[in-house]
This record gives structure tokens, C-alpha cells and sequence, in this order.
């Protein structure tokens, strides 16, 4: 297997004019600026972001919607740690526990059912916040949860789904992107099907691979030499592999769970068929009828140009606030409110010549 360094060489070697890769995952773009990758690839291998943050394109409205839930009396909100501390319009669901809201930091939702089976006179609430990976995971709890008639627990439905939104962005033709870059994490789901639609539509490259600097490096190559080819096809370097029967049941579990609506996404708008909602069925376990608290589809307007980064058109850098009114500890716009967003990444790692950001913008 070659090394970090011979694929640099080769990626050298083989650039001989400009390319302009999305890089989808909010977790991969944060690898990328930890091997300091930007600086090292050719000139003209250009890379930008992608939507690939759950949080940052969650609404304020949704959060102000989780919180609302939180307060009801004898509700218990499970959620991801990535989710706690990400403010409303002016609460976040860690500021609310500080004031006595229960609250409980979990890592899957199958611990939110063990929640509801210890606490039968509680009513446990998951805010299910990802990307359609993770809709089968949810599936199947809700599935079980019906099942077993464990009827004190709900979710709030806030999935959304990566390739309409992509497909949405690529049709700007000022963003002039030759390749997707993708994360394993589309394969629990997705596997290539939506990906090869795109790749042939818009006339991309596209690899998927997992988060390691060989990883990406060998994505990034395989894609180069698509796109000399002259190939639009979807390759799959990642070490990730499921079986067509694990496709098959988990496709099964989110039809019958979930179906797609238009979703707004915070700094993009709303865009079509993007959201997983829970089905009528299994309104029960749908927390927003359970409370009767609707999911807002209008936004607050970004104060920065966060919705710009995260569709391909700019860089942190490239907004006049990163770094100065907006920082980790104060962020102003979405992609800083979460590890995953992008501006919280640059913030975070290497911008230049090795050095943090936080060291650039004020040291």
C-alpha cells in the first residue's frame, strides 16, 4: 500500500490543470486540515466544503423546537454530545439542564429505549439530528419500540438526506465541481446508487473512502485519474463493506418507518425531498404530534457566509468575521457551532505554515 507521501508524489506528477473537489463529509474536511492535506496537495487540486455537518445545517427553530420538548414535565431528552451545547434562538438543551431539564448525554439510540424501560413514568425523547446513515439505526429502534409496546418513548424526526441537497448545489453552474468526495458512512444506507445518479448527471467523479490521510489521498487520486479519463462513476476504497441482505433490511426498516419531505437547511433554504418525517403509522413515537410542536420551515438569516461555505463557494478564511466576532467560544454562524462544521476545523488546526488558527487571527 503506498504511503502518504508517494501519493502525494503521484498526485503531483498527474495534476496538469485545475480540479475542484467537494469534500461532503464535515468529518473528513476535519481530517484533512489535521494532516494539514491543503498545503501539501498540487496547486491545482482545489478542495472545498460540502453540507457535511448535521448540526450546522439544523435550523435554530428545530433546536428552539428540542428545547421546547425538553421543559414538558416528566420528559427525559437523550442526545448526542455534538447536539448539547448548540444554542436556538436563545436556549440550547445544555442550558436548560443546568436549570434542572433532564437531560442525558447518550452515544446510540438503543440507549434511549433502555432509558424508557428504566423509567416507565417518564416519557424519553431522542432529537434524531443526522444524515440518512443514520436513519436505519433509528428505524430500528422505533421498530422495536412498536414491537414491544414500549409506548414512553418518541423521536423528533430531523434526518436529512445528502444527495437531493448535493444535487440541488451542483446545479449552480458558478460552483464547477469535477468530483464529490465522500465518507464511508454512505454506505450504511446509501450505498452507490444515489451517488452514481449524481455522478452521471452532473458529469463527476466521485470515491468514497474512510478518514485516514492514505485514505483520502488514494480517494483523491482515484478520482484525478476519473476525471483524466474522462470517466463519471462512483469507487468504493473503503474498507466498509455490507452485504446485500444488510442493504436489503435496512432499506426495508426506513421505508416503513420514514418518508421523504421538502426540509429546510440552515443556511441553504429548503430543499426538495430532503427529510425524513416519521410515518402516520407510528405517530406515536413522532415526539412533534406526541407535543404538538411544529419544526419551523422559515430561517434566520446568516449573519456570515456560512451558507456559502458549505455549498462549495468559500472558505472560512473568505469570511470577513471568522476568527474575530466569530470563534469557538462565541460562534455567529452554523459551521462554527459544531467540531464537525468547517470554520470551527480551521479554527481549530493548521492554517498556515503549521500554526492553529486561533495563533494566526490573534498571536
Amino acid at each position: 500500500m503506498p504511503s502518504s507521501q508517494e501519493l502525494l508524489l503521484e498526485l503531483q506528477h498527474i495534476v496538469d490543470r485545475p480540479i475542484r473537489v467537494m469534500v461532503v463529509c464535515g468529518t473528513q474536511n476535519r481530517a484533512i486540515l489535521r494532516y494539514d492535506l491543503r498545503e501539501r496537495l498540487p496547486h491545482d487540486l482545489e478542495l472545498v466544503a460540502g453540507p457535511g455537518c448535521t448540526v450546522c445545517v439544523m435550523p435554530s427553530g428545530h433546536i428552539d423546537a428540542f428545547v421546547k420538548i425538553a421543559k414538558q414535565p416528566d420528559v427525559i431528552t437523550t442526545t448526542c454530545e455534538d447536539l448539547l451545547q448548540v444554542r436556538g434562538t436563545r436556549e440550547s438543551l445544555a442550558s436548560i439542564r443546568d436549570k434542572g431539564a433532564l437531560v442525558e448525554v447518550i452515544s446510540t439510540p438503543g440507549e434511549s429505549l433502555a432509558i424508557a424501560e428504566a423509567n416507565p413514568d417518564k416519557i424519553i425523547v431522542y432529537p434524531a439530528v443526522g444524515f440518512e446513515a443514520t436513519a436505519p439505526g433509528i428505524a430500528e429502534v422505533i421498530l422495536d419500540a412498536a414491537s414491544r409496546g414500549i409506548d414512553n418513548f418518541c423521536v423528533i424526526p430531523s434526518i436529512r438526506l445528502l444527495p437531493p441537497t448535493l444535487d440541488s448545489l451542483l446545479a449552480d453552474p458558478h460552483l464547477n465541481i469535477d468530483g464529490l468526495l465522500c465518507s464511508d458512512h454512505i454506505n450504511s444506507l446509501s450505498d452507490t446508487e444515489a451517488y452514481t445518479t449524481l455522478a452521471q448527471k452532473h458529469r463527476l467523479a466521485c470515491c468514497i473512502a474512510g478518514f485516514e490521510q492514505e485514505d483520502i489521498l488514494r480517494c483523491l487520486l482515484n478520482m484525478v485519474k476519473q476525471i483524466k479519463r474522462g470517466i463519471t462513476q462512483v469507487d468504493n476504497l473503503s474498507a466498509v463493506v455490507y452485504s446485500s441482505e444488510e442493504y436489503r433490511k435496512a432499506k426495508k426498516m426506513v421505508a416503513e418507518v420514514f418518508f421523504a419531505v421538502d426540509t429546510i437547511w440552515r443556511g441553504l433554504g429548503i430543499i426538495e425531498e430532503s427529510g425524513f418525517v416519521i410515518r402516520d403509522e407510528l405517530s406515536l413515537y413522532d415526539a412533534t404530534k406526541r407535543f404538538n410542536v411544529r419544526l419551523p420551515d422559515e430561517e434566520i438569516h446568516c449573519q456570515c457566509i456560512c451558507g456559502m461555505i458549505m455549498s462549495g463557494l468559500g472558505l472560512p478564511p473568505d469570511c470577513p468575521d471568522f476568527g474575530k466576532a466569530c470563534t469557538i467560544e462565541h460562534p455567529i454562524g452554523p459551521c462554527m457551532l459544531s467540531v464537525e462544521g468547517i470554520c470551527a476545523s480551521y479554527y481549530n488546526y493548521t492554517l498556515e505554515h503549521g500554526r492553529p488558527a486561533a495563533q494566526l487571527l490573534h498571536g
